[in-house]
């Protein structure tokens, strides 16, 4: 690891990562899939401008760079690989899922380091937990997430396997020192660690362990200094990091992202991206109060249409009679998944293809919403309900888009099958965040 936390500035990393790509061009890496292998999560888009500029003072051959970038342009994927048991992830879920590979190593590696017949949290791992639905483990497990419809979905399944998963919502409260292994993917960036291993501590016992995925140094100019301001805030909270392993934890590229980067024309392999494994074992109790939940809610309402998943901000008066979905960026897929990312504010309405737009009635563009989940699940909604002819026309109007919006992005997913469940909730009010996640989007 290192001493320093002091951040790198962006042109110190751009440095660094010019000097990675460098180094594995001329140690024979000359393919885009195998570069993204290779280099520490570094962003593809990131990987692509690196080239342009090693290109351009001439550091490797300009050959090289045009045939790297032919390839990221080229769509090679000709099936989705990904987890059709549960629903897509949203942006605004903050959701990237383990590859089932690394979720089975996950559970492995907590299963040698803990006695039989302990227990296993899973805290906000629903990928995680259906691949644990799966396998013989061997412990008592837990899983405890936010209450929203991907938990819905775990926990139709673990229902329908039986029931091998004990499932608990954030908004419930924290077990205590219940825990010989609590398994944890944050977000990463330190608001969202900070809380989410504080309330690792809280339910792992002592001599237990708390597996966590970090960025890895690649990832972003802060991933060194805040895996070590990581460790050091375990420490106060009684945890000893004792292993660390570089890039040992695969992601699958959740469908947002793939809709990202396609929308920029880069086409990378589906798991490209890999975090840290950091494991650490408590030593003593945390000097630290446990963390308390959050009662806020978000101000999204979440709506499935099809696979579609789609999240609408505010519902109060409308501002106009006009519902109009209004285009915010070219082609609609915003092109990045940083939060930092100005347009994202303009946004209250968000597709989990992350299409986004905005409308000045959110409210029956809900309800439009709503209609179009009632017919997908066999039920039909009174149009008496809507008001005056004008509104019924408007809603109409919005629900063909919004049929049409689904109908695309289930073509752009892949067709990917739907195993069979238990049908889920079409629609559902804001979702409880455990660590008031409002303020707060994906990556960047």
């Amino acid at each position: 690891m290192i001493a320093s936390r002091r951040s790198l500035s962006e042109a110190a990393f751009a440095v660094r990562v010019d000097d990675l790509i460098q180094t594995a061009i001329r140690n024979g890496t000359t393919s885009f899939a195998a570069l993204l292998h290779r280099l520490p999560s570094v962003y593809p888009t990131e990987l692509l401008a690196s080239l342009d500029r090693l290109a351009g003072s001439k550091a490797i051959d300009t050959t090289v760079a045009v045939s790297i970038h032919r390839q990221a342009a080229t769509n090679g994927t000709t099936a989705v690989e990904g987890r059709s048991l549960l629903p897509l992830p949203h942006p605004l879920d903050y959701e990237w899922r383990f590859t089932p590979d690394a979720a089975r190593s996950l559970l492995s590696r907590a299963a040698d380091l803990t006695p039989s017949g302990g227990n296993f949290l899973l805290f906000g791992t629903p990928g995680l937990a259906v691949e644990a639905l799966t396998l013989p483990v061997g412990r008592r497990l837990a899983f405890l997430a936010e209450n929203n419809g991907v938990t819905d979905r775990v926990f139709a399944l673990n229902q329908a396997t039986g029931s091998p998963l004990s499932i608990g919502s954030c908004s419930g409260g924290l077990p205590r020192e219940a825990a010989d292994a609590v398994f944890l993917d944050p977000p990463w960036y330190l608001d969202f660690v900070r809380p989410m291993l504080a309330a690792a501590a809280h339910a792992c016992r002592p001599g237990g362990v708390v597996l966590i995925s970090l960025p890895p140094d690649g990832a972003r100019p802060s991933a060194e200094a805040d895996r070590q301001t990581a460790i050091a805030f375990a420490r106060r909270l009684g945890l000893a990091a004792i292993e660390y392993s570089p890039l040992a934890i695969a992601y699958e590229t959740p469908f947002f992202e793939r809709n990202a980067l396609a929308a920029v024309g880069i086409y990378p392999p589906p798991h490209w991206c890999r975090g840290d494994l950091i494991v650490f074992r408590k030593m003593r109790a945390s000097t630290r109060p446990p963390p308390a939940s959050s009662g806020r809610r978000r101000d999204w309402t979440e709506v499935v249409i099809g696979r579609m998943r789609l999240f609408i901000r505010g519902g109060g008066e409308a501002r106009s009679d006009d519902a109009s979905l209004i285009s915010l960026v070219d082609g609609d897929i915003l092109p990045t998944v940083s939060r930092r990312d100005p347009r994202r504010r303009a946004a209250n309405v968000w597709t989990s293809g992350n299409r986004i737009f905005h409308t000045d009635n959110p409210q029956l563009v809900l309800e439009a919403a709503i209609s179009c989940a009632g017919e997908a699940m066999g039920s039909g909604v009174q149009h008496g309900l809507w008001g005056t002819i004008r509104e019924h026309e408007t809603l109409e109007r919005v629900a063909t888009k919004l049929r049409a919006l689904a109908a695309i992005e289930e073509q752009e997913e892949g067709n990917t099958p739907i195993v069979a469940t238990e049908r889920s909730v079409a629609w559902r009010s804001s979702s409880t965040n455990c660590w008031s996640r409002s303020t707060a989007i994906i990556s960047g």
